[in-house]
């Protein structure tokens, strides 16, 4: 019986993209570097704002001092901007909503900034839900490092076969098969979905309403790849 759920945040609650492709070409025409395209964007998200930047500056130049200066206008404008017409994922309320009433333990592990996991969790009304968000900065590692894992299931007493991994990106099912938990892929996110179904992964979600089906409804309406 799965009693816990930890949640990535970007592409499987929250539809962020935009924000996060404004944020980082301001950040560029700041120091006037070539913006990079919303393809490019979908391709560096999903581990931390570090590699973000790196990967954008580096497109064109390869610059620490520049890739720094980047990073750090990133982050200043990107804590006021992370929200501006970020939305959530259809069934994502509902769902989470049921979840909360069955008890379910719920938690967000995002390589997001923490300051600003929380503030869009916030402003999107659903931080009520989680047990606790753990972004970027919290731990000194990050997704798919097992150690958060341990730091979680020390601290709340959880176990891997209670327990399962909802994310779109590819070091949440990294993150899964090094905890030794299941993984449910949302097919729906920011991360190509071609890519998600070369990993063969058990589980994949069409959409975020199936989570409470598994979990709750015991019905695998999950499509599965062989």
């Amino acid at each position: 019986m799965i009693k816990n759920i930890i949640f990535d945040l970007d592409g499987t609650l929250a539809d962020s993209i935009q924000d996060i492709h404004n944020c980082v070409n301001t950040a560029l025409n700041h120091f006037h570097l070539p913006n990079i395209t919303m393809k490019d964007t979908h391709k560096f998200v999903g581990n931390g704002a570090r590699i973000l930047i790196q990967n954008a500056v580096n497109m064109h130049y390869n610059n620490k001092k520049i890739e720094d200066e980047v990073y750090d206008f990133y982050i200043k404008y990107y804590e006021e901007h992370c929200a501006d017409s970020t939305k959530l994922y259809s069934g994502v309320n509902e769902t989470l909503e049921l979840l909360y009433n069955e008890h379910i333990n719920m938690f967000v592990i995002s390589n997001k900034p923490n300051k600003m996991a929380l503030k869009t969790l916030e402003k999107l009304n659903i931080l009520k839900y989680f047990k606790a968000v753990i972004g970027d900065g919290v731990y000194p590692y990050r997704k798919p490092d097992v150690n958060i894992w341990y730091s979680l299931k020390k601290d709340y007493n959880l176990i891997e076969d209670d327990t399962v991994m909802v994310g779109d990106g590819i070091p949440d099912y990294e993150f899964a098969n090094n905890t030794c938990i299941k993984c449910l892929i949302v097919l729906y996110g920011i991360t190509d979905k071609n890519i998600l179904l070369e990993l063969k992964n058990n589980y994949y979600l069409n959409s975020f309403n199936e989570v409470a089906d598994y979990i709750i409804g015991n019905k695998i309406l999950i499509k599965k790849e062989n």
